[in-house]
């Protein structure tokens, strides 16, 4: 569910970075649920396969452990995820590699790293104001799910001359 949802975020940047002639590529890690992913239109972008996971490794994108994945499942964010997940009708299920984390990168012309993004949590991923910011767009954002436009916001991406980069901090531990 929580790959469903962050596809879903990043296509509401389809149609803006489409106009500035942005590819938006994502690579999945198995065969597995592409179909279904496919056809329910979770992803606007181009879609690649990389089951030997060698991106994901050259990009050091590490495993989470047998150990760590049940208590990040049960984190606020998590929670606050399958929460959208489920009021937004996404569905999903478990099956699948699981402990793989992943992450996002946008590059620019001849090859330059403008942002880096790495998942901590299954459930986390990058604010599309933050894509936006380290690709210097501005512009409404259109939410697939109310059809409301709204205005990309002010990032908290801390960006240089060379690169936006955004390491999520993992939340609190649940008080509840």
């Amino acid at each position: 569910m929580f790959c469903r949802l962050a596809a879903q975020e990043l296509s509401l940047l389809s149609p803006r970075l489409s106009q500035e002639n942005v590819r938006l590529v994502g690579i999945g890690l198995e065969e597995l649920g592409v179909e279904e992913f496919v056809e329910k239109k979770f992803w606007a972008g181009e879609l690649y396969i990389d089951e030997k996971k060698k991106s994901f490794n050259d990009l050091g994108y590490k495993r989470f452990s047998i150990w760590s994945l049940p208590g990040l499942l049960l984190s606020r964010i998590a929670r606050s995820q399958a929460a959208l997940g489920k009021e937004r009708g996404v569905g999903g299920d478990l099956r699948g590699d699981g402990f793989q984390n992943g992450g996002l990168i946008v590059v620019g012309k001849g090859g330059k790293l403008l942002y880096s993004f790495v998942q901590e949590n299954p459930a986390d991923h990058a604010a599309n104001e933050d894509i936006l910011k380290a690709l210097n767009l501005s512009g409404l954002m259109v939410d697939k799910s109310t059809d409301e436009q709204r205005p990309a916001a002010a990032s908290p991406a801390a960006c240089d001359q060379d690169v936006c980069s955004l390491k999520p901090k993992s939340p609190p531990p649940a008080s509840d």
